[in-house]
């Protein structure tokens, strides 16, 4: 039986991995800060996973002593480890890099024979984001470490679109510049089926998106139809996000990292090969 490590094994896109790699009859070790969390569903309803794998291990990725052990007969690493929000004390590339590039360290120590790690789409067009360069770094450093990898770069998640969904019960749809950029986010479901996949391949990078294929604003129209309201649709030109990136610089770094990127995406197409079944307005549906 192979074994696999699944850091990030908390988060959205983690525990689905985690279910996805057991189903598929691996022996799975999930890395989490907090075991409670994978006693519940998840926020945007991910799956319970404490009871479906076969050991879960406390560690902090930012803290290296606490994640002694981790690769020990390990065969495969999987990282979805990354920042999601600000947490006012560690930076992008506390977690991102560093906290990867420990992991690494220790899958090679111990032997490791592949390590799939989860980066963006687009991220050659968005190096000027601090996010982006901590991932990138570490996936340059991936690519040289000797392991066999896997870097996967997904479009976005279903679940990072369910602000939609909150603008929309609050009456009011932000759209940035013109609202015409394209994307086809993806479900963590069917995402998690392609890093799993990717297990048992020889290809090192891999883009992926969703099914469906919308603009920004046409995520915001189908969000305002599934709650059934009639939010005001307010055009916010690209040079007042420019003005609250240059303010939030000198108020919080992991804040201007998060404009950023939504100033970044909203200028381009994110289209990435498609994959899954899921659908974002049946995912709108159940999490209303």
């Amino acid at each position: 039986m192979k074994k696999v490590l699944v850091a990030g094994g908390s988060g959205y896109l983690g525990r689905h991995v985690a279910k996805e790699f057991k189903q598929r009859g691996y022996f799975v070790r999930v890395l989490v800060r907090n075991p409670d969390k994978i006693k519940e569903k998840g926020e945007h309803g991910e799956p319970i996973i404490y009871d479906l794998v076969d050991e879960v291990v406390t560690g902090d990725a930012t803290q290296p002593e606490t994640l002694k052990g981790i690769c020990d007969n390990i065969d495969i690493v999987f990282s979805s480890l990354g920042m999601t929000r600000p947490d006012f004390k560690h930076s992008s590339f506390d977690v991102d890099y560093r906290g990867n590039r420990s992991i690494l360290d220790l899958a090679l120590a111990g032997k490791v024979k592949k390590f799939i790690y989860i980066s963006v789409f687009n991220a050659e067009k968005m190096l000027d984001i601090e996010n982006i360069q901590a991932h990138e770094q570490f996936a340059g450093e991936l690519r040289k470490s000797g392991l066999g990898y896997t870097i996967v770069r997904p479009t976005g998640y279903f679940s990072d679109m369910v602000q939609f969904l909150n603008l929309a019960n609050m009456g009011i749809m932000p759209v940035v510049g013109d609202g015409d950029k394209r994307s086809n986010p993806i479900h963590a479901a069917d995402l998690a089926k392609v890093c799993v996949d990717a297990a048992d391949s020889d290809t090192t990078d891999i883009d992926a998106g969703g099914p469906d294929v919308f603009t920004y604003r046409e995520v915001g129209e189908l969000a305002a139809r599934i709650a059934g309201k009639n939010p005001l649709f307010l055009a916010i030109p690209l040079w007042i996000g420019e003005g609250l990136l240059a303010v939030s610089r000198f108020i919080n770094r992991d804040i201007a990292d998060i404009i950023s990127f939504a100033l970044a995406v909203s200028k381009l197409d994110s289209v990435a090969p498609k994959y899954g079944t899921h659908r974002l307005e049946d995912y709108f549906k159940e999490n209303l």
